[in-house]
């Protein structure tokens, strides 16, 4: 998103330094943040996803209703009030469309306004990213202004710019595109909080976050379709789902024939 970001930057005819101060404190975002995503994707029946996802076409895949993933479910930790449904972009041009907005904003607030800002004297580029990652910074220690009127220019930029924030969450590369994925996602400034758990696999730990889909949340799962693979009886597979409250899931068998 950055490199994007600053290509946009530079033909809006602002001053240099204040491209380079909006471009750092952009690219920072991605070390300030972190998110948790439960992924899913518009098609429940890919092959693609079960070779990649579905434990090689054995799994089960869970649909939800789009609507209720967006409704708010008040104290249990599911729902608007603790994520955000988003529809991934893919490649440079749903980058584009996003960083637009908040690119032409800059130009309209900011141009006649010269270089009101900079980097300071000797704080190259990966000297204020460093910074800005670990938290060994104030705004003053980085940025250098350069008229009466900074601080509270300053403060503007920071302003427009705050939406970016989480944007890396929403774009994947245009190989991906087949996937047609949403996440439910819940993102955060990067603090050390008590809800993030971790598991270890044999070869990565991974930091998570439990999500309690229980009445009346619960109605937002509807389908289950069972893998090409996948060897349950499907009586069996409804009798659990019942047994569980959930006994409005449809079960269905995967489309795909033949797997290899």
């Amino acid at each position: 998103m950055a490199r994007v970001f600053s290509r946009l930057l530079s033909s809006t005819g602002l001053a240099a330094g204040v491209i380079d101060v909006a471009a750092v404190i952009v690219e920072g975002y991605a070390d300030s943040t972190e998110g948790f995503a439960l992924c899913l994707s518009e098609n429940g029946d890919l092959l693609s996803q079960w070779r990649a996802y579905g434990a090689d076409g054995a799994g089960l895949a869970i649909g939800f209703d789009s609507k209720l993933l967006a409704k708010d479910f008040g104290p249990i930790n599911f729902g608007a009030q603790f994520f955000e449904v988003t529809k991934i972009g893919y490649g440079e041009d749903a980058l584009i469309d996003t960083l637009s907005p908040v690119v032409k904003e800059l130009q309209l607030v900011f141009s006649g306004q010269g270089e009101f800002v900079k980097l300071r004297d000797g704080v190259t580029r990966e000297a204020a990213l460093y910074r800005l990652a670990v938290r060994q910074h104030d705004a003053g220690s980085l940025f250098e202004g350069r008229c009466d009127r900074a601080p509270e220019l300053l403060a503007n930029l920071l302003k427009i710019l705050a939406p970016l924030h989480f944007q890396i969450y929403a774009t994947k590369p245009e190989v991906f595109h087949e996937e047609r994925e949403w996440r439910l996602l819940r993102h955060r400034h990067r603090v050390a909080l008590a809800d993030v758990e971790y598991h270890a696999d044999p070869t990565m730990l991974r930091p998570f976050v439990s999500c309690l889909i229980a009445d009346p949340a619960k109605e937002v799962i509807r389908e289950v379709v069972v893998g090409p693979k996948h060897r349950s009886d499907i009586n069996w597979l409804k009798a659990f789902l019942a047994s569980s409250g959930l006994e409005h899931v449809q079960v269905t068998r995967s489309k795909i024939e033949s797997y290899r």
